[in-house]
């Protein structure tokens, strides 16, 4: 006991003596930095939309062009929403550029919510509509076929590991694929 209070008075004596050796520290920044832009080397546009609607996944031997149904057509519709128009634009360019063969395969597909007939119609149905606004705006051309898969190709879980539902997972499954072929 008496060698924990001897202890004590020694320790706070070392921190004292310690304390007289620190050095001022300067917390002045310095001046503050000044940039000038002089001329811009690269033409900049947005890709923000772009990335969200569209993605493109290149194979050896085909390219697929995915598009959110969300951003398409409302929950359980098949009707093109009036801003699909920026997307399907977008994909119309992408096939003049890379469609040289003229045939372009368009497939539906909806997440797992409903029955197997139903979510097969609907997806037929959104693959109709997309090859009905390419060839109104101009890809009359192009040799479109449209097959519907339901909810048979997930590219993400329906359904969390507990079971419970998954929103994000259905989102990307519901979805219009553009399949060109090399």
């Amino acid at each position: 006991m008496n060698a924990k209070l001897l202890a004590v008075p020694l320790i706070v004596t070392a921190l004292a003596a310690n304390a007289g050796d620190r050095q001022p520290v300067d917390n002045d920044p310095g001046p503050p930095y000044q940039f000038t832009i002089v001329d811009l080397v690269y033409r900049v546009e947005s890709i923000a939309g772009a990335v969200q609607d569209i993605e493109v996944k290149e194979t050896a031997t085909e390219v697929r062009v995915d598009m959110a149904a969300d951003v398409l057509f409302d929950f359980d519709k098949a009707d093109l929403l009036p801003k699909a128009g920026e997307t399907l634009q977008k994909a119309a360019d992408f096939i003049r550029d890379r469609a040289k063969g003229g045939a372009v395969r368009i497939e539906g597909h909806t997440d797992a919510k409903g029955n197997d007939t139903y979510n097969q119609k609907l997806s037929e149905r959104r693959a109709a509509s997309v090859k009905n606004w390419f060839l109104a705006h101009g890809l009359n051309n192009m040799k479109f076929s449209t097959e519907g898969f339901g909810a048979k190709k997930p590219v993400a879980p329906n359904t969390k590991p507990d079971g419970s539902d998954d929103p994000e997972g259905r989102q990307k499954n519901r979805r219009v694929e553009l399949v060109i072929r090399k």
